[in-house]
């Protein structure tokens, strides 16, 4: 009987990374926080993510961004848009269901998803090679890092995730002993579902470890975690057979690809411009295919040199998944802009409006 094989890949510093290499690719190696300005110190509220380089000033999430200021006062602070993490977080989602057996993916939330891959593992050769497909992948096809824990079932493959961050594959053996060995050191709260409190609350009665808990019966369990005990004690020994269930595709509003400039575009370099868009416009077109989904309304979104923002936008009467169509709307929106005499850091093309491509289109009403 072959070994049943889950895989936990995690996207490592999700948004801090989404803003270094997708939306700022200058920042790429250097601090970087996901929050608001700290006005030297003085600003107010917190970090919401931390690059690795941030957190190796002692930054974290969470933390007031005077006080991450004062830590590392060269990090840079990025206030972030949101729907530039939801477009990431689609994308490696596309690419974790070209991988997954069948195409059944668990998104756990925005940044992180198990696959079912005991059909995948043997075509790869071995979990590892997967695991490195899959990574590899994710980083050249949406310029992110991830890290990946490959195991048996849900929990311990979540659990080894988190063992070698980041950009790191960690394997759990498909053996009983072998998962009762990569548990036994762990600290109780290696666990998903064991916070802070609950552990708190275990270390009152001495419990500190999995390992002590993988020598503990249920009954000697009890008086430390009550009707949680029997569940606690299948986790320590890395016993977890629920399926694992497609939640399903996500609703799509839209699909987006942006460009950030290494240096600002200079405004007479037009040819330039429309090439970008032209490249942007292919992908957003092969997706819009490979989903069987087409566009109604186009926006083009551009950021100048001194980081005003604007978007302007087009419907069409007939809608359409055509690259080539998508492309000539993208081009005009951009040539009709008012603002001529500005570089430019930023271009940016959205897709909405989007339904499924049922059938063949007719394109006689656009043409």
């Amino acid at each position: 009987m072959k070994s049943r094989w889950i895989m936990h890949v995690d996207m490592d510093a999700f948004f801090a990374s989404v803003e270094q290499y997708r939306n700022h690719p200058e920042l790429a190696g250097r601090p970087v926080c996901v929050g608001h300005d700290p006005k030297g110190g003085r600003g107010r509220g917190v970090v919401r993510a931390a690059s690795y380089e941030a957190r190796a000033k002692g930054i974290h999430a969470g933390m007031p961004v005077s006080q991450a200021y004062h830590l590392c006062p060269d990090a840079a602070f990025i206030p972030g848009e949101f729907e530039s993490y939801s477009v990431a977080s689609d994308e490696f989602m596309d690419i974790l269901h070209e991988y997954a057996d069948g195409g059944r993916v668990r998104r756990a939330s925005i940044d992180e998803a198990y696959i079912e891959v005991t059909e995948g593992v043997e075509v790869f050769g071995g979990p590892r090679n997967l695991a490195a497909w899959i990574q590899d992948s994710i980083w050249h096809e949406a310029n992110l890092p991830c890290s990946v824990g490959a195991a048996p079932n849900m929990s311990v493959a979540k659990v080894a995730t988190g063992m070698n961050k980041p950009r790191g594959i960690t394997i759990v053996g498909p053996e009983p002993s072998d998962i009762m060995k990569f548990l036994e050191p762990l600290p109780v709260t290696a666990l998903n579902g064991i916070g802070r409190k609950t552990a708190e609350r275990l270390e009152k009665f001495g419990i500190t470890t999995l390992g002590q808990i993988q020598r503990m019966t249920i009954s000697e369990l009890w008086p430390a975690l009550g009707r949680g005990s029997p569940w606690l004690f299948q986790r320590a020994r890395g016993i977890d057979e629920r399926p694992l269930i497609d939640n399903g595709p996500r609703v799509r509003k839209s699909m987006s690809k942006d460009r950030t400039f290494l240096e600002d575009v200079e405004p007479d370099a037009v040819d330039y411009i429309h090439e970008v868009l032209g490249g942007m416009c292919g992908k957003i077109g092969a997706r819009l295919q490979k989903k069987a989904l087409k566009f109604k309304t186009v926006t083009v979104k551009m950021r100048f040199s001194d980081y005003s923002t604007i978007q302007r936008s087009r419907s069409i009467p007939v809608e359409t998944n055509n690259s080539d169509i998508l492309h000539r709307l993208a081009v005009e929106i951009f040539d009709q802009r008012e603002e001529r005499e500005k570089s430019i850091r930023l271009v940016g093309v959205k897709v909405s409006g989007l339904s499924e491509a049922s059938e063949q289109l007719c394109l006689t009403e656009y043409l």
